[in-house]
């Protein structure tokens, strides 16, 4: 009986969800047909196998003869899922108040970083979009969808906006930058709910500073446009572009401004403002104004200097006690005082002038007798530059008292009132006249008249 031919048996499987395809075939028995690539070619074609055929893999199985292995003959295409969008803030998002380390390792506990100033243009985060991904294909040839990347998620606070075809927010407006409810907002006015005090630390803002309790002693408020205060300020320093108001008053303090200082007091406070002061009452200290020095309510301005270039009204100037109060208006008399003080100056760099062309002098002496040592020659060389130096500073300070005299031949149409009384141990400077007030004047103003101040009646 004759052995049964049995040809190579072709076997091809297919993954369920169509991303591969394999092969086995079998050795052939007594002289049945062989394995070929045609042959397996056309059982693939017969499974609907039309997409990432591996030819050269069946060529090198077929030629290999890999009877009974299981060959990868179609790989499909995977598709390329699409990237998230994203955000990338340039800012931390707490706002968490913390001491700030300087360069040098030192911990500054009056600086806690609760202000974050910004300013409009600044970029707050970068916005990445999503891709969009690529489909794939399986081994029969049928799209495989991708799945989209998903766009980040973001508001846009107050005071920010979406820019650069929504890849960028930035800040509209200058202030202060603030992550709350989910965003990032910037408050042209920055609102303390508190003191400012340790809890606080100091406060450098770019706007308007809003303060409902009271600035505490040692610590620092300033600011690019003005400063309201809705309690007392004491042992402290503001200092603002704008105006500043404090409802109760100041005691032992700081103050500058450009605008105008409205305080219910000032007590023993230096005070220098562009615009105008008015308060209830001032007890010594140093102020200077611009503008006009109003002492409203108890009107009353005790001990201390006070400069204001246009002129001064109260009840009160000075003290039954006869304590001493300076005034001085207009820039006349400001001129004045800056000429007294230059001249000053100069007396005394003179003196040191003619010092060192003594030295000078000697040191020329002793050359001619004898080579100077390194350390002489070294003294006279620094003499003569020093010598050289100051004359030159004279020169310059005698150019401005002669501005000063110049600006001094004009009259300002300026007074000091009192509705009440004006006690002695007060000075007026008016333009460039003094008077030294010896007796109480009541409801007067105090003008200068025949080159001499005197008073009028209101």
């Amino acid at each position: 009986m004759a052995e049964q031919v049995i040809h190579s048996i072709v076997k091809i499987t297919v993954n369920p969800n169509r991303t591969a395809a394999f092969v086995t075939f079998s050795r052939p028995v007594n002289g049945g047909l062989d394995i070929t690539v045609d042959r397996i070619m056309s059982e693939m074609q017969a499974n609907f196998i039309s997409y990432g055929i591996l030819k050269e893999d069946i060529e090198k199985a077929v030629k290999q003869r890999r009877y009974d292995e299981n060959i990868c003959v179609a790989k499909w295409l995977a598709p390329v899922n699409g990237i998230d969008g994203s955000i990338k803030y340039f800012y931390k998002l707490d706002n968490n108040v913390t001491p700030i380390e300087n360069e040098h390792g030192d911990v500054d506990f009056k600086n806690l970083g609760l202000v974050r100033n910004i300013t409009a243009g600044t970029p707050i985060a970068a916005i990445t979009f999503p891709t969009e991904g690529e489909p794939g294909m399986d081994i029969t040839g049928m799209v495989v969808p991708q799945k989209p990347g998903v766009p980040a998620k973001y508001k846009v606070g107050t005071g920010t906006q979406l820019v650069n075809d929504g890849k960028e927010i930035i800040a509209t407006v200058d202030g202060n930058l603030d992550y709350r409810n989910g965003c990032f907002n910037v408050d042209q006015k920055l609102v303390i709910n508190s003191d400012v005090d340790t809890t606080t630390g100091n406060i450098d803002f770019i706007g308007d500073v809003d303060i409902k309790g009271s600035v505490f002693e040692g610590f620092r408020v300033t600011s690019k446009k003005g400063i309201s205060v809705n309690g007392s300020v004491s042992g402290a320093e503001l200092i603002a572009e704008g105006d500043i108001s404090i409802k109760i008053g100041a005691i032992n303090s700081n103050i500058e401004c450009k605008g105008v200082l409205k305080s219910g007091f000032c007590e023993n406070c230096k005070i220098r403002a562009g615009g105008g002061i008015e308060s209830a009452s001032y007890i010594g200290g140093e102020v200077f104004t611009d503008g006009k020095l109003i002492a409203n309510g108890k009107g009353v301005i005790m001990g201390g200097k006070y400069t204001a270039l246009d002129g001064i009204e109260a009840q009160v100037i000075g003290s039954e006690k006869y304590v001493k109060t300076e005034i001085t208006i207009g820039n006349n008399a400001v001129l004045s005082q800056e000429r007294d003080e230059i001249e000053k100056e100069i007396k005394t760099m003179e003196d040191k002038i003619d010092q060192l062309g003594k030295i000078l002098v000697t040191l020329g002496e002793l050359a001619k007798k004898a080579k100077l040592p390194p350390e002489r020659e070294q003294l006279k060389t620094e003499a003569l530059r020093n010598r050289l130096k100051m004359q030159s500073e004279v020169k310059k300070m005698n150019v401005r008292i002669a501005e000063i005299d110049d600006m001094l031949t004009l009259t300002q149409n300026l007074s000091v009132a009192v509705k009440r009384t004006m006690y002695p141990g007060v000075i007026l400077h008016m333009n460039n006249c003094i008077l030294q007030v010896n007796a109480a004047t009541s409801h007067a103003r105090a003008v200068v008249e025949g080159g001499e101040i005197v008073f009028k009646p209101l």
